[in-house]
């Protein structure tokens, strides 16, 4: 890589809770980085009861002067120990490593500092990631599953497409954290949503790293119900600071999770939530654009469980069952 004119400064964020398993994998990734800027190191522990502090003191004392350990006597919350941790963060840039997830290249942070010192117009770059399954190993990816390689907020209002721990972006283009953010369950599309307004954000096509999905973990364990309301909730909780040229977009996601809200309920049996969260769908200014067959296959289900039952039945045995 070429010489920078000026050397930068990466603060990397380490947010940790209960990650005594982890976190050495985490570390080594980090530390293995060869790139031309000077690094910090923040690990922000949330109160774990188990030896990640321990661990994160051992390789403090290994690597003087570059890790910073941020600790706390009592529980705050993921996005109130992110808060700490992104405050302390003195960095040009920042880039995200949960304590539980890890980088895969040395080459990472170089190749994404490259980017960002060449386009000045662009606030962030990520890059594919795969997604493993803790419990089996299985591997799932690579994430994001598209090839689309530059996102603005119009992309970012329909899901959180840069994955956490593969995210480099300018420090202090924001400078407060919004009002909502503590009622979220992670950083993640929150942060990538904010950095959106200051400019798209690369997604390069390299695997970089990995997200390990885990069964107790912040947000892989969850249910489907629950990342769907959790979206909707983000999704309100942003709209009126959308730009114009993105709010048709924004409209068009809230119907959507709205809608998969609906049909998850279904699948569930839980008819009284389904009426719920369709009638939810039908306030939003473009529910037209929902596909008509399904939008109806969801009100027979909710008004008329038994009859729907029975067409498809029918319907079945006539035609046989429809392809997954």
């Amino acid at each position: 890589m070429s010489h920078l004119p000026t050397r930068r400064k990466i603060s990397v964020l380490v947010i940790t809770y209960n990650h005594e398993k982890y976190l050495k994998e985490a570390l080594e990734g980090i530390l293995s980085q060869q790139v031309e800027a000077d690094l910090e190191i923040i690990i922000s522990d949330d109160n774990s009861s188990d030896s990640t502090l321990s661990i994160a003191q051992n390789y403090q004392q290994k690597y003087p002067g570059l890790i910073t350990i941020l600790t706390s006597s009592l529980q705050s919350g993921h996005t109130h120990n992110y808060e700490r941790a992104w405050k302390q963060a003195t960095g040009d840039y920042i880039a995200h490593c949960d304590g539980d997830d890890y980088w895969t290249s040395s080459k990472k942070l170089s190749q994404q500092l490259a980017f960002l010192e060449e386009n000045l117009d662009f606030s962030a770059c990520a890059h594919k990631m795969w997604a493993i399954c803790d419990e089996d190993q299985f591997k799932h990816g690579p994430i994001p599953r598209t090839d689309q390689t530059v996102f603005t907020t119009e992309h970012l209002v329909e899901a959180c497409f840069p994955h956490n721990c593969s995210l480099l972006f300018r420090n202090r283009l924001f400078t407060i954290l919004p009002q909502y953010f503590h009622e979220l369950t992670g950083h993640d599309w929150c942060i990538d949503f904010l950095n959106s307004l200051h400019g798209p954000i690369k997604i390069f096509p390299e695997v970089m790293g990995v997200w390990r999905m885990r069964s107790n973990g912040l947000w892989g364990g969850r249910q489907s119900t629950f990342h769907l309301q959790h979206g909707i909730h983000f999704l309100n909780c942003i709209k009126d600071s959308v730009p114009p040229y993105a709010i048709k977009a924004h409209r068009r996601s809230l119907l959507t999770h709205w809608f998969r809200l609906t049909q998850e309920y279904l699948n569930l049996g839980e008819f009284k939530k389904a009426e719920q969260a369709l009638t939810q769908a039908l306030f939003i200014e473009s529910f037209l654009s929902l596909p008509l067959r399904q939008f109806v296959s969801a009100i027979a289900q909710i008004k008329s469980p038994a009859l729907y039952r029975a067409l498809k039945m029918l319907r079945n045995q006539m035609l046989g069952a429809p392809r997954a």
